[in-house]
This record gives structure tokens, C-alpha cells and sequence, in this order.
């Protein structure tokens, strides 16, 4: 087959958009999510590991273009929009036999592990009669020329554009160092007795104990001294704390929250296409360049994850923000994933680094970008509400939090009110099914009231925002739990969340356009 074309040029935005449509969200082969290749034989988008596989069969069976990378004529783009996923799967079902169904299916495979077998069934699948059919149904739709090569100058055969657009070395992401469950009892013990020592409840409470156990000592018939009273007061209390520390250091190590398959895969891939890097200190995705390729951007947002979540996780959510224009950089916080609290840890210098390396050091030249917002997940909004709350509200105007319903208290920072800071908005995504986020486990019973009292007030309905008064969105997504804005679960710790009644898929595209629309303005 030869295509013919006398003009190519990147992909526009909104013909990506185009073909990213709901029909082609996920691979064609292995559903993975947000595919970056396209098989243009087929219509269809395939992930990066599919297209390595379908490069594999030849260029006259299926010819594989990058949809970020590569020029494309209109023929070949018209093509795309009259293939699509549904489309070909749905002729495949219709038209093969059960063995051939049962033969060539590859649902089940995962590409890494059994990749040689899923070549094959791709092999079978796309060297069959039903694939040569549906490839002369599309071609005798968008005007392809059959013939030799040479016999116009505007014809240029498919094994000249495969090399042409050959496909990039594949990225590995370096394993992050594993945490002992020595490193969470330590961490642990920290927080606890900071927890102790601000807490005038706790304070008094440890001393009453310590006294009346002196007492008890000396009814006993034990003399009273200042040793007694030491040990009473301060070794036990502080022997409990240690063993708390223990118990606690072994649960967060075994909740940890590792990233699906598919998020890890997503990253790799945008980092493989230039889109994403991994920098010591954070993840970053970057915006599509300009039309006339300046990397310049309107909005950035500086993201803190939930606690012990895998960074990769929010991939998908910051993946689809990023098509959106939005520079996305994802804190690292390896190798516990945990940030107790902020008092040694420098909130403000830390930010405006991973700001610095994500518009200097991993975008393949100097990015720009105009203003930056904070957000985080879970826990991760206590360090996005007090970063901006204690000394970053002048240069950031809008907070984004995902599945939260707490404000940051005495034991994680010393926290002003988000409301006292001068036209600072605020985004609360919320699951309707969360029940992490809706827990008093932790918080208390009042954590609601302390969070409203405590957040800019909510905007009133018709009103459009003004002046220096901020304002707090808050938004349900219906059917969405705590982990759903991100890759990963099913979570059960501090307690179990819901169940979504929505798919994952559904409820990330929901939490991406309404961060995006909040954060664009549109």
C-alpha cells in the first residue's frame, strides 16, 4: 500500500483531541490507558509496547506512526477518524471464527512478561484474511493508490515513512530504594512525640500518670524520690510511645500503594516521546509545545501525593492535565511516601526547586511558565493548603485538593487559615463513595467544621470571583472513591474506602477537566 500525501505536519491540539475521543482512551491491543501510537492501516491508537510489536509485522501489514512526534498528511488523519478502536475490534468479533477469537486473543497477556507470545497472536491476528479486508475497506475509502512506488512523484511508499518515524529506544524507569520498617518506626516516633508535646491534653494527661504512679510506688512502701517521679513520668509514657511507633511503622509498611501497571506504562511512554521526565526530586509533564515549538505554558501545578502513594499513580490525571496545556510536576517523596509533618521539612524551598529543575533541567530546553498553582491528594493537602496559607500566597492564587475533608492542625504545621490569605481560591474534588475522607478516625468529629472555618468561603451560586476575597469550589464526583484520582488500591488504610460505582477511567477524566477548567478559567 502507498499513501498519498503532499503536505505533512504535526498533529494539531484539537486533531488530537479528535482522536483521542472515548473510543480510542486505551489501547486496541492491551487497553492500556492514554496510547500514543497509531496504526494507520487499522485507524486504530496502540500503546508504545503494541506499536513495537505491530512495527514488528512490516509496513504492509500495519504502519505505525507516533501521534506527538510525527508529521501527518490529511489523508492519513482522515483515515484514522474513519477507522477507530471500536470499529476494528467490533469487525474483528463480527468476522472471525471462535478459534481464531480464542487463538488471537491477547486481553489477558501482560506485554513485559509474555511478549513473545503476544507477538505472535498479533502476528495471526493482523496476517489474516479479516485484517487484509478491513484494511482494503479503509483504504478504498480514503483514496490510497495501489502501484509502483515510482509512479508519481507525490507518492511515498510506507517502508520510507516507518523509518522515517522509526520508534524511540524504550524508557526504564530506575527502582525507587525500598524503606525498612525501621525507617517508618523512627519516622513514626517522631510525629508521635511532637504529637505529645503540643498537645496540652496529652501534656497534662502524661503528667497526672506519671504522679499517680510515683504515689502508687510509694504506698507500696517504696520511697518517694525524684528517680521514681522521673520514671513514672517520663519512661513509661515514652516506653508506649516506642511500641505505638513499632506497630504503626509495620502497618505503613505493609499499606504502601504501588501504581498499576498501566499508570507505570503511561509514564514511560510519555517520557519516551518527550512529554514526562523523572527527576530526583519529582515527576514532571510537560505541556505539548506551541505551534510555532516554543515550550511556554499558562498554568503549572506543583503536586504533593496522598501518603504512601506511589508518585506514578497520578500519571494518568497529570497526563491528561498536561494535554490540557497544564505543566504537571509530582513530588517525590520515596523512599517512605510519607510526610508526617512540615516542622523540619522546608515546604517553600523545597516547591520552588522542583519548579526550578522541571522549567530548567528535564523539558529538553527552558520552559516558561506563567503562574503555579498547589495541590495534593489526601495528606498531600496539608502540605499543598499550609505551603500556600503560611508564605506562598502572594505569587499562588489556587489550591487543588483531591479527596479531603481535614485542615492541616498543630501536629502536622503551624497553619494560618487558607481564608486570611488574600485572593486565594480553592478546589475540593471529593468521591461521593470516599469514606477516607469523610473518616473522623483521625481528625475528630469536628474536622468538617474546622475545615470550612478554616478554607476561603464558598463562592455563591451566579457569581463570578473578584477582587481579593478568594473562594472554595468544592465538587462531588458521583460514583468516586479516595483512590480513584489516581492509579492504585483498593485502599484500606487509615479504613477501607468505598466502592467506586463509576469506572476508574471515568472518574479520572472527570477530575482532570474540572482541575483544568478550574485552573484555566474555563
Amino acid at each position: 500500500e502507498f499513501y498519498v500525501f503532499t503536505m505533512s505536519a504535526p498533529l494539531t491540539p484539537h486533531q488530537l483531541a479528535e482522536l483521542k475521543c472515548t473510543s480510542n482512551n486505551k489501547c486496541a491491543e492491551c487497553s492500556s490507558q492514554n496510547p500514543a501510537w497509531a496504526s494507520v492501516s487499522y485507524g486504530i491508537l496502540i500503546c508504545l509496547d503494541c506499536a513495537g510489536i505491530h512495527r514488528g509485522l512490516g509496513v504492509h501489514v500495519s504502519f505505525v506512526r507516533s501521534i506527538t512526534m510525527d508529521a501527518w498528511s490529511s489523508d492519513q488523519f482522515d483515515r484514522m477518524m474513519r477507522g477507530g478502536n471500536d470499529k476494528w475490534n467490533e469487525y474483528w468479533a463480527k468476522n472471525a471464527s471462535v478459534v481464531e477469537l480464542a487463538s488471537c486473543n491477547v486481553t489477558d497477556i501482560v506485554v513485559d512478561s509474555d511478549r513473545k507470545e503476544m507477538a505472535q497472536k498479533l502476528k495471526a491476528k493482523y496476517e489474516s484474511e479479516i485484517a487484509r479486508s478491513y484494511r482494503e475497506l479503509l483504504s478504498s475509502a480514503d483514496g490510497a493508490i495501489r502501484g509502483d512506488a515510482d509512479s508519481s512523484s507525490n507518492i511515498l511508499s510506507t517502508s520510507h515513512q516507518q523509518s522515517a518515524s522509526s520508534l524511540p529506544k524504550k524508557v526504564v524507569l530506575p527502582e525507587d530504594p525500598l524503606p525498612t520498617v525501621k525507617l517508618y518506626e523512627d519516622e513514626t516516633f517522631s510525629f508521635l512525640l511532637s504529637m505529645l508535646l503540643q498537645s496540652k491534653k496529652l501534656l497534662i494527661a502524661w503528667g497526672i500518670f506519671g504522679v499517680g504512679s510515683a504515689s502508687y510506688v510509694q504506698r507500696l512502701g517504696h520511697s518517694y524520690t525524684p528517680a521514681a517521679v522521673l520514671v513514672m513520668t517520663a519512661g513509661i509514657p515514652y516506653f508506649f510511645t516506642k511500641m505505638g511507633a513499632k506497630l504503626l511503622g509495620a502497618v505503613q509498611m505493609k499499606n504502601r500503594q504501588d501504581a498499576f501497571k498501566s499508570a507505570k506504562n503511561l509514564l514511560v511512554e510519555r517520557i519516551t516521546v518527550g512529554r514526562a521526565t523523572r527527576l530526583a526530586n519529582c515527576d514532571v509533564y510537560y505541556p505539548p509545545l506551541s505551534s510555532s515549538g516554543e515550550r511556554k505554558g499558562k498554568v503549572g501545578l506543583v503536586f504533593y501525593p496522598g501518603a504512601l502513594v506511589d508518585r506514578t499513580a497520578y500519571s494518568p490525571v497529570a497526563t491528561m492535565l498536561s494535554d490540557r496545556g497544564i505543566m504537571v510536576v509530582v513530588a517525590n517523596l520515596e523512599p517512605t511516601r510519607l510526610l508526617f509533618n512540615v516542622y523540619n521539612y522546608n515546604l517553600r524551598e523545597k516547591i520552588m526547586r522542583m519548579i526550578n529543575d522541571a522549567l530548567f533541567l528535564g523539558g529538553n530546553g527552558i520552559w516558561e511558565i506563567d503562574e503555579w498553582s498547589i495541590g495534593g491528594h489526601s495528606m498531600g493537602c496539608f502540605a499543598a493548603i499550609t505551603a500556600v496559607a503560611q508564605e506562598m500566597s502572594s505569587t499562588v492564587k489556587k489550591v487543588v485538593l483531591y479527596g479531603t475533608g481535614a485542615y492541616p492542625d498543630k501536629t502536622y504545621s503551624d497553619c494560618p487559615p487558607l481564608r486570611d490569605a488574600a485572593g486565594v481560591n480553592a478546589l475540593v474534588i471529593n468521591g461521593s463513595e470516599d469514606l477516607i475522607a469523610t473518616s473522623t478516625i483521625l481528625a475528630g468529629p469536628k474536622k468538617e467544621k474546622i475545615f470550612q472555618e478554616n478554607m476561603p468561603p464558598p463562592l455563591p451560586a451566579n457569581t463570578t470571583p473578584s477582587g481579593d476575597r478568594g473562594y472554595t469550589v468544592r465538587k462531588t464526583i458521583v460514583g468516586g472513591n479516595h483512590a480513584g484520582c489516581a492509579a492504585y488500591g483498593p485502599q484500606t488504610f487509615p479504613t477501607p474506602d468505598g466502592v467506586r460505582t463509576i469506572t476508574l477511567e471515568e472518574q479520572q477524566k472527570m477530575t482532570a477537566k474540572l482541575t483544568a477548567d478550574f485552573l484555566l478559567d474555563s
